[in-house]
Parts: C-alpha cells; structure tokens; sequence
C-alpha cells in the first residue's frame, strides 16, 4: 500500500485500499466458524466500513458488508447491523 504526504495531507491509492478490503471480506469468510474470535470479527467488520470512508463512499450503501453482517450473524447467533459500523467525522 502507497502512502503519500503532501502538504499535511494524505494520499490513499484506491487500487491498494480495494484490495485491502478484499483481503479482510477473505478474513471474515475464514473465521466466522470460529466463535472464540468475536473481537477480531468486529475489528475486521470495522475496517471494511473505515476503508469505505476513507475512499468516499456510504458504508450504507456497501450491500457487500450488510450480506456478510447478515451472514454473520445467522453463523454466530449475534444481532449487528450495519450502523453497528456506521463511520462518520
């Protein structure tokens, strides 16, 4: 992933933050079995919505996420919802 400061600003690279997400909705897939792991759920479930908010979209509007929020909680018995993980500053 690129990173670069210009001006105390920051520049994301798109490409590298999509396939960061990716690589988390992987993670999700791979330990949502795994009941002993809620808090790494959570934090990845977080970071997918982080990454939407920093390239500019509406974690409401990630159908992506909400399937797999949904998705997790059929697996785990949990009530999440997307604006569990509703980012906004």
């Amino acid at each position: 992933m690129s990173i670069h400061k210009i001006d105390r600003s920051v520049l994301i690279e798109e490409k590298a933050m999509r396939h960061r997400k990716d690589e988390l909705y992987k993670l999700v897939n791979e330990i949502m079995e795994q009941h002993d792991l809620e808090t790494l759920m959570i934090a990845t479930l977080s970071k997918i919505a982080f990454i939407d908010y920093m390239l500019g979209l509406d974690v409401m509007e990630n159908h992506r996420l909400n399937s797999m929020i949904n998705v997790v909680n059929s697996n785990r018995g949990t009530n999440h919802q997307l604006t569990d993980f509703y980012i906004r500053f």
